[in-house]
């Protein structure tokens, strides 16, 4: 019963959020990203409901992973490889910044923490690809397994802060100081891109939008299912996280050159419904307690982490002329990997940068370890 209602929610509030987004103006400070993912944590923080762990988890990774090719099926590849140059920039600024503030970090908490450089290191993996690099950077370091788990609680506390900033006033604010976006793809192609987006409550009147949904659907889930049946096939196991990633995004982007695919209206959209199943299933992981009761010091080293990475971050994209959406997208890639993109994306209005920042966060999870364990081993020689 508690189980189905919990189902119920991660499915159905996305729906509200929706409606509420495109019914009031607040919405365009509180997005329905920011209202989904903020559902999840106070149900599992404040409320007395009780969240069911394994199921947000599994509702969380089948919706990104569903949601990674309805994406990227409507995604313009010719037109938009124009701008990886920009975006490559720009992750390599944020890689740059993120190791010099965990470096700067280890340094602080060197004398609070026992065995910082383990933690330095794993927060580059973090901040350079995402969580699986943390946790194997942790294990390649033989780092205690309190560690992975408090940190993967203070990196979702801080990380849930930089998010709904993200997805609320940051773009607005940036743009005041940084460059637009150059967007100078053709302008048939901006009309055309412009006159397929439609709100879902908009889509869910027309018969074709439906068909064409069900279509693209079984497909993402066809391209979901090779994907875990090769990595099944080569490694084994489903542990292999990055590589599930590669063959998602590369099987979705073959599928997305075949002339039929680019008829199907509105697939984008269908996306960005799944990606807010994901961030209210997300929100229900995020448990808060024992981070504060036993990892206090941990989240004040990662908090410290994140904001001068962000911070050196934005500061050299500043003086290198890095445009508002590249620097955005590109944090993301950097600090939540692939799966963010896609909210990130809907959030500035800016799809051209969907694929850009998919295969930057990709190139994250595939540098992150090496990042992380070799800066590991240089804050053991500087620290110990």
């Amino acid at each position: 019963m508690i189980a189905g209602i919990q189902i119920l929610i991660i499915i159905v509030f996305p729906v509200l959020a929706l409606w509420y987004q495109e019914r009031f103006k607040l919405s365009k400070w509180l997005s329905a990203i920011v209202l989904c993912y903020l559902v999840g944590i106070l149900l599992r923080n404040v409320t007395p409901f009780p969240i069911h762990d394994g199921l947000a988890r599994q509702a969380s990774e089948i919706s990104i992973l569903i949601a990674i090719p309805l994406l990227l099926f409507s995604t313009h590849f010719k037109e938009v490889s124009q701008y990886a140059r920009r975006g490559l920039k720009s992750f390599i600024l944020c890689v740059v910044a993120g190791v010099f503030s965990c470096i700067i970090a280890s340094f602080i908490f060197n004398s609070q923490i026992e065995d910082a450089w383990k933690v330095g290191g794993m927060l580059v993996g973090i901040y350079t690809g995402g969580t699986p690099n943390m946790q194997a950077i942790g294990l390649a370091t033989q780092a205690p397994q309190t560690y992975i788990i408090l940190l993967n609680a203070a990196d979702i506390f801080s990380g849930g802060l930089y998010l709904i900033l993200l997805t609320s006033i940051l773009p607005a604010l940036l743009g005041k100081f940084m460059l637009p976006f150059d967007d100078s793809e053709p302008k048939e192609l901006r009309s055309e891109m412009d006159a397929d987006r439609i709100s879902l409550s908009g889509a869910v009147f027309q018969s074709k939008v439906w068909f064409d949904w069900l279509k693209a659907l079984l497909v993402s889930v066809l391209v979901l299912a090779i994907s875990v049946g090769l990595t099944m096939l080569i490694f084994g196991s489903l542990e292999m996280v990055a590589f599930i990633m590669l063959c998602l995004t590369s099987l979705a982007i073959g599928v997305s050159f075949i002339p039929v695919v680019h008829q199907w209206t509105h697939t984008y959209e269908l996306g960005e419904f799944f990606l807010l199943i994901f961030c209210v299933a997300l929100g229900m992981q995020a448990d808060f307690s024992s981070m504060i009761t036993e990892g206090q010091t941990l989240l004040l080293f990662t908090s410290l982490a994140m904001a001068g990475t962000i911070v050196v971050h934005f500061l050299l994209a500043y003086i290198f002329k890095v445009d508002r959406d590249t620097f955005l997208i590109s944090s993301t890639a950097a600090l939540y990997g692939p799966a963010f993109i896609g909210q990130i994306a809907t959030v500035i209005n800016n799809r051209e940068l969907v694929f850009t920042g998919m295969a930057l966060g990709l190139l994250g999870y595939a540098i992150g370890n090496y990042l992380g364990i070799g800066l590991a081993q240089i804050l053991y020689w500087w620290l110990i």
